[in-house]
């Protein structure tokens, strides 16, 4: 088969149809990105909603991802230790319980950065106020403007940039049952209320429904050609909800939304994240209509990735599942390379697939590690050679 533009073999995948190679999609958080970033003399490696995607590119990416879902900025933010930081959501972020470092102690742990070795664990952000965990807070809260255009106008312009080239994804996650439990009402209080005050989550999940589906709508008229919603609602071994629980709080919602994305754009592409495992509910995403499921985290009931793909290929396309928990940070090179060939064996053939490390590449990762998935996806991602042959 000739060479594909990107966006073409992005496209041909999702819909199951023939394509040269395996289309490739990768996503870093900004540490990682800066130290990979100056291999190649780009000096612009922003992440979140200044993403630069040039580095991606030249990585061979096939779609640009544009994050404007509630964890657009507070991941990829840099928040001092001790500060508070407030998003649209009135939620706020920090370094809670962390020490922090002296500037002697960042001068050094700047040095490890920048060694091929392994990067010391770079502290994340987390959640650490959240605006609604009363009724009273619920019926005073006002939802952001999901018309908000420093979140879509971007939107417009990565479309007329990029579009003739590349496969276009706005990303809205986290959504509905994550948005509530890690932002907007928190873990525990979530957890609890679900059983105590059943009426204030479904309140919350509701104006997460409506805020999220008219958000996406909007994205849709800037020009999106994927919109990818999800939450993590996974565990290491299993679902964190119910698979009951998640289909009378999560499906009924999402079909919904989708139907309203598909009244703004009938041919419009969707794709359904989680971490973690949510195997239970692979069936539930095709029954809506999704294109796109992953990141297919190696763990609990997505391990056995031949199975998953001979149960669910045939009905909905699958991305990611080369492990970034142990085998990216960890593994020698031998390791990395024979990890990506069996992800490629199991999940690539037959089409539908789209590799990626099951979540970000962190700054934990070797560069060596990195440069090793990136040779091994060429060698074993091209259909008509081994293992794809």
């Amino acid at each position: 088969m000739k060479e594909l533009l990107p966006r073409e073999r992005f496209t041909r995948a999702l819909r199951h149809e023939p394509v040269d190679r395996v289309p490739l999609l990768y996503r870093m958080k900004h540490e990682a990105k800066e130290k990979l970033a100056r291999v190649y003399g780009i000096t612009d490696a922003a992440t979140g909603r200044k993403h630069n995607p040039e580095l991606e590119l030249r990585l061979g990416n096939d779609a640009i991802i544009y994050q404007i879902g509630i964890n657009a900025d507070f991941s990829h933010r840099p928040i001092a230790i001790g500060e508070t930081w407030f998003n649209h959501f009135g939620v706020g972020y920090g370094k809670s319980g962390l020490r922090g470092r002296t500037a002697e102690e960042q001068v050094e742990f700047a040095k490890t950065q920048e060694f091929w070795g392994p990067a010391k664990v770079v502290p994340e952000n987390f959640p650490k106020h959240h605006p609604i965990t009363s009724v009273d807070e619920y019926r005073s809260y006002e939802w952001p403007d999901p018309a908000d255009p420093e979140l879509l106008d971007p939107i417009r312009t990565i479309c007329e940039k990029y579009q003739d080239d590349y496969f276009i994804i706005v990303d809205l996650s986290s959504t509905l049952i994550e948005a509530a439990y890690a932002h907007i009402v928190g873990t525990q209080n979530f957890f609890l209320y679900m059983f105590d005050q059943p009426e204030l989550i479904e309140g919350v999940l509701d104006g997460l429904t409506q805020y999220y589906t008219e958000l996406g709508v909007n994205a849709i008229k800037m020009g999106a050609d994927m919109i990818r919603v999800g939450d993590d609602v996974g565990a290491q071994q299993s679902m964190m909800v119910s698979p009951k629980q998640w289909r009378e709080m999560a499906k009924p919602r999402f079909e919904s939304m989708f139907n309203a994305f598909r009244k703004e754009n009938p041919d419009i592409f969707i794709k359904l994240h989680s971490c973690g495992d949510y195997s239970p509910i692979l069936g539930d995403e095709a029954e809506l209509g999704v294109h796109l499921s992953g990141l297919m985290q190696p763990t609990g009931g997505l391990k056995d990735q031949a199975e998953i793909k001979r149960k669910h290929g045939a009905d909905i396309a699958l991305v990611g599942g080369f492990d970034v928990q142990r085998l990216l940070p960890r593994g020698q090179v031998e390791a990395v390379r024979q990890g990506v060939c069996d992800v490629m064996k199991n999940l690539a053939t037959g089409g539908g697939y789209i590799f990626s490390p099951s979540h970000y590449t962190l700054a934990d990762v070797p560069v060596q590690n990195i440069y090793t998935m990136l040779e091994a996806q060429r060698d074993f991602g091209t259909y008509g050679k081994y293992p794809l042959s």
